[in-house]
């Protein structure tokens, strides 16, 4: 299949990472976090129609735009930046995750309320609603390669992830679609409410 070229952004996030909102800290124990690493900002505009890595345009997403991390080895705290196509309770991302490169899920992070104009940060310049939770402890190493992508409690995985390591940074990885380890969707920790 064709697929239609990319315009491509590069997204500066710059939302704080403090939680006074009261999404959830993270989907397992607090880890500290010592060591800086790099991050890189993932790709924005139109998504590519058709084949590895499409979308549905039509259809709320939550695209990963920037991952950062820090910590060490076996407990990384990873920072995650999404926009997605939030409303209220109705329609908003509801977690992020990490993954390994085969499908297996190490890490969930949940978001028990919506980010909107109205209750979270937005940036005037992009489309959708653009927020940064951190996550974590995240157990692996520092040259593990992990894709990091977002999910619409409506529509699921619609969205674009980004692939990368805690040495090297991440990158757009266009050939995860909304069916990459799909079957996971239901594995635990999941949200138990939205609160706005």
């Amino acid at each position: 299949m064709l697929l239609r070229a990319a315009s491509v952004l590069a997204l500066a996030v710059a939302c704080s990472t403090a939680k006074p909102d009261g999404d959830a800290p993270n989907a397992g124990e607090a880890g500290s976090a010592n060591a800086g690493t790099p991050s890189f900002a993932g790709e924005s505009g139109s998504a590519a129609e058709g084949g590895a890595g499409s979308w549905d345009t039509a259809a709320a997403y939550a695209h990963v735009t920037a991952v950062s991390a820090t910590g060490n080895d076996g407990a990384y705290t990873f920072s995650v930046s999404v926009e997605s196509a939030d409303i209220d309770c109705t329609q908003f991302a509801d977690f992020w995750e990490v993954l390994g490169e085969d499908g297996s899920l190490l890490y969930r992070r949940i978001l028990e309320h919506s980010h909107t104009d109205e209750n979270g940060t937005t940036d005037a310049d992009a489309p959708g609603n653009t927020f940064t939770r951190d996550g974590g402890p995240v157990a692996i190493e520092a040259s593990r390669i992990v894709i990091v992508r977002a999910h619409m409690n409506t529509t699921g995985y619609n969205g674009r992830a980004l692939r990368g390591s805690v040495a090297t940074g991440f990158d757009a990885a266009p050939d995860i679609d909304s069916h990459f380890a799909a079957e996971i969707e239901d594995d635990m920790p999941l949200p138990s409410a939205c609160s706005f």
